[in-house]
């Protein structure tokens, strides 16, 4: 049904190219008419019926492709990529990127392809930005940072809190562990804080504010997040230049901001692309309560499942800051379901006191 619907778009797209391509003027048949001396005034009435009828034809197969058009939109079959350009303009964080400058409009042109081309990646995006997206927007809001900022998660881990590189960084912000404890993410024995959404989020923004402090520019700010503000400040010293545009850096970081500026122009209008999802499709956003805790002894992440009436996997899957089966001694946040903290507090205050008297 499909295939049959899409041969006759073709045929009368193609019939109806070949009618507005040749003037019809130039028919036979209008030859016929035309003279040396003009049109002869038997046959303008036969002209203009003629005329008439192939306007009437040519509105009618109009309408019928808009029809089809819209029918295939509503299948969402994509157009080739080729189809899809890039906007005359960009800015990231509020700073224009110079696309009248051949060669960065290439770079940033090439990200753009690779990403619309891999479309099962870009529909994850969007998937998650509904899960992780709220809070982070919430954070940039409360802090007067650029709302753009949210988009260097795309980058950095596709939007996955667990997510860990072969360098060793960590988490949905990818700290390594050095940075991480700077800005407020323990690492011991059975806790690694980079792996908590909420303290990883509140912890990037504060370094990145940091880094606009010192360079005065959000894309230096971010290609510093990415390469280490030592770098940048070696690489503006020794090249003397503060473009980004114009630095010779290492090729992740060159890469990084036409990659997280490719992420805004996708996601500030996914349709736009060819990129469809149905409201039910996207992953459902984090509904937790977020609980401050001070334990004494080690806390069996099992027993707060069951205690909740979770599985243990589910509990984990929202704490993974906790790298065991328990939770460590000290003061720590957990996430639990939300509405279930009545049963939390409870178990907790039993547990306490089995725990104390043995």
């Amino acid at each position: 049904m499909i295939h049959s619907k899409i041969n006759v778009i073709l045929i009368i797209t193609l019939f109806l190219s070949s009618s507005c391509a040749v003037n019809p003027l130039k028919q036979p048949q209008a030859q016929q008419i035309f003279g040396e001396k003009g049109v002869h005034s038997g046959n303008e009435k036969d002209l203009l019926e003629r005329l008439k009828s192939l306007e009437e034809s040519i509105s009618k197969l109009s309408s019928e492709i808009k029809i089809l058009e819209g029918y295939l939109k509503s299948l969402k079959i994509r157009p080739p990529i080729s189809t899809y350009k890039l906007p005359q303009e960009v800015f990231l964080c509020g700073e224009r990127i110079p696309l009248e400058d051949r060669n960065i409009w290439e770079n940033l042109d090439r990200e753009f392809l690779i990403s619309l081309g891999n479309e099962a990646q870009v529909l994850l995006w969007m998937k998650r930005s509904r899960r992780y997206f709220p809070y982070i927007e919430e954070k940039l809001k409360d802090m007067g940072l650029p709302d753009d900022l949210k988009y260097i998660t795309i980058v950095e881990s596709t939007l996955r809190p667990e997510a860990v590189s072969i360098s060793g960084a960590g988490g949905i912000w990818q700290f390594i562990p050095s940075t991480g404890e700077i800005y407020g993410m323990r690492k011991t024995k059975g806790l690694d804080e980079r792996f908590d959404f909420f303290k990883a989020t509140e912890g990037a923004l504060m370094y990145l504010k940091k880094l606009y402090d010192e360079f005065q520019s959000w894309i230096l700010a971010m290609a510093a997040y990415n390469a280490g503000e030592n770098r940048i400040r070696k690489e503006i010293d020794s090249q003397r230049t503060r473009n980004y545009f114009y630095l010779d850096l290492p090729i992740e970081t060159e890469r990084y901001i036409y990659k997280i500026a490719v992420a805004k122009i996708i996601l500030s209008n996914p349709k736009n692309y060819g990129f469809y999802i149905d409201e039910n499709d996207y992953y459902a956003p984090l509904n937790v309560e977020r609980i401050k805790i001070e334990l004494s002894n080690p806390l069996p992440i099992i027993e707060v499942s069951k205690a909740l009436g979770y599985y243990y996997k589910e509990i984990k899957e929202l704490n993974p800051h906790f790298q065991e089966e328990a939770i460590p001694p000290g003061i720590h946040f957990i996430n639990i379901p939300f509405g279930t903290s009545k049963k939390f507090w409870e178990f907790l205050s039993s547990w306490n006191k089995a725990s104390q008297n043995p």
